[in-house]
């Protein structure tokens, strides 16, 4: 009986093999996706590496047709090779399309186990088709390019970390709003740049977009900072202006909703501690001016958060995710229209700034 056990293990090693192998020969691995138009009638662009020596030589092949998977499919005819996703890095949308429920387009990405939950999303300015002929000096392939692209803006905390895995999550969910990297058109060199943050309301863009310096403040609200967060700011004494620039090194928040009939006071306490990485006039050991300078910027921080949260409740969009604290906790003030029970509610927040490291100067 061992024996026959013995022999039977032997010959099964020699049998297993790859049931689910796909050879690269017959694929064209698709790095970058790009959408635009709507459903009914939309335009899809796959970009893919032409040389195995050379990746940043890519080619664009574009499809037409009623649904993502039929735009796919339409492509699929034009390319000596099946495309193939499962290595897609970025899917780009137009703000256009995006004025659509946007799960509509990203459904075929997320569903398909066979593509990584693990790209990212941007919405483009303009058409898609312009955002994908961005010279011939890159680095890397396209797909690579725009993902480090918005990978350092990550790390920066002007676009908070999030996949598409991320994104799709929140559609199924209730009581937070998604927000999606908005990238301008193409300049001179043909190169993206970063025009800040597309605010949502449930899968629709609102047609607000929120600049790079309030993008790092909403980041730093929805407590996802990333390795960096600086903000700069002209601090003025005996008539004369100087920089000063802070990097957030820690941030604790503390919420509290305060029930009032059928609306509520929500309170947004932050607590800041920075590292000073910039301000000329020096002597920070000096504990009164100290303390005038985390008077100052706590100030103007909390000034600026103001203003962002009306530009949030105008909008009808809670990427802070307000909304689960209240569905979770006082059920009584939850609506199932929550952008515009999130837009009536009183938004106060107490931001505090303290400086704890001053650099290599004292």
């Amino acid at each position: 009986m061992f024996k026959r056990v013995a022999i039977i293990f032997i010959i099964s090693t020699f049998l297993v093999g790859c049931w689910d192998e796909r050879l690269y020969k017959n694929l064209s691995v698709v790095s970058l996706a790009g959408i635009e138009g709507q459903i009914g009638e939309m335009k899809g662009y796959y970009a893919y590496p032409t040389s195995p020596k050379d990746p940043t030589k890519y080619k664009v092949i574009e499809g037409e047709g009623i649904s993502p998977r039929d735009v796919r499919n339409s492509a699929d005819l034009k390319v000596e090779q099946t495309l193939d996703l499962s290595e897609l890095g970025t899917i780009l949308l137009s703000k256009e399309a995006a004025k659509n429920p946007i799960y509509d387009f990203l459904d075929v990405y997320f569903r398909n186990p066979e593509n990584p939950i693990s790209s990212k999303v941007a919405l483009t300015d303009g058409s898609v088709k312009d955002f994908l002929d961005i010279g011939d000096d890159l680095p890397s392939d396209i797909g690579e390019y725009y993902l480090r692209f918005i990978e350092s803006f990550e790390r920066n905390s002007i676009f908070p970390k999030q996949s598409i895995q991320h994104i799709c999550s929140l559609f199924f969910g209730k009581g937070m709003d998604p927000v999606l990297p908005f990238l301008k058109k193409v300049e001179k060199d043909r190169k993206p740049v970063v025009g800040g943050l597309a605010l949502f309301n449930k899968q629709v863009f609102t047609g607000t977009i929120l600049d790079p310096k309030e993008s790092l403040l909403l980041v730093l609200l929805m407590d996802k900072k990333g390795e960096s967060a600086r903000f700069s700011y002209l601090w003025e004494s005996k008539g004369k202006k100087s920089p000063i620039t802070a990097d957030v090194v820690t941030l604790t928040k503390r919420w509290n909703v305060e029930e009032k009939g059928l609306t509520a006071t929500v309170r947004l306490k932050y607590k800041l501690k920075v590292n000073i990485e910039e301000f000329p006039p020096d002597h920070l050991h000096d504990s009164e001016k100290r303390i005038k300078l985390e008077k100052f910027l706590s100030k103007k921080v909390q000034k600026d958060i103001e203003k962002l949260l009306h530009k949030l409740q105008d909008a009808k969009s809670d990427p802070l995710g307000i909304g689960q604290d209240i569905r979770a906790f006082h059920p009584k003030l939850w609506d199932d229209n929550w952008g515009e029970k999130f837009a009536e509610l009183t938004l106060k927040p107490d931001i505090k700034v303290s400086i704890v490291r001053t650099g290599i100067l004292r």
